[in-house]
């Protein structure tokens, strides 16, 4: 890749995530449905969606943010997102259902910068060992430009070299015609 490719790419800044639905998740609750819930993770981010009760493809249409660090290889595991689905128990610790694992680096190659998909849900290890269901997920790249209204511009306050207090000395300031009286 040439510096001017380089120049050109696009890099993102945050991720939003938005967790439409569920299908054909296993039951883990009484009357063959579950309390569904998803986590949304990105690093050590995490969103938690509400609570879809009595169903087995809930739907939450919820969305989340996430700050993402710079876009290389090296970031591979900070640059993951994962989709967690479980069941909320009444008694005890909640039940896993499944999760996606999305690997936003491969994503942004791809150069999509949103995409709506339904992803399958594995287990703990990554593995299809069993049908667990598929999450509809929306992910969508964003970039925050700095621009110079971000920054403070005055100049009270900050050092400035000797040079440039000289020239202040010497140039009159607006404030000195605003402030001479006519004769």
């Amino acid at each position: 890749m040439s510096l001017g490719d380089q120049s050109q790419q696009w890099y993102p800044t945050s991720v939003r995530v938005t967790v439409h639905q569920a299908k054909d998740l296993r039951a883990k609750g009484k009357n063959g449905t579950n309390d569904a819930y998803a986590i949304i993770q990105v690093a050590k981010d995490k969103f938690s969606t509400t609570v879809a009760e009595k169903c087995v493809s809930p739907v939450w249409k919820e969305e989340a943010t996430f700050d993402l660090p710079l876009f290389h290889p090296g970031n591979a595991e900070r640059c993951t997102l994962y989709i967690i689905v479980m069941h909320r128990a009444q008694v005890g610790l909640d039940k896993f259902l499944g999760q996606a694992v999305i690997n936003l680096l491969e994503l942004h190659d791809n150069k999509a910068r949103q995409r709506t998909d339904w992803f399958k849900l594995v287990d703990k290890t990554s593995k299809e060992d069993k049908a667990r269901g598929d999450v509809l997920v929306d992910v969508q790249f964003m970039r925050n430009n700095i621009s110079a209204s971000m920054f403070d511009l005055s100049m009270e306050d900050k050092p400035r070299s000797r040079i440039s207090k000289i020239k202040d000395k010497e140039k009159p300031s607006i404030l000195q015609f605003l402030d001479a009286k006519p004769k």
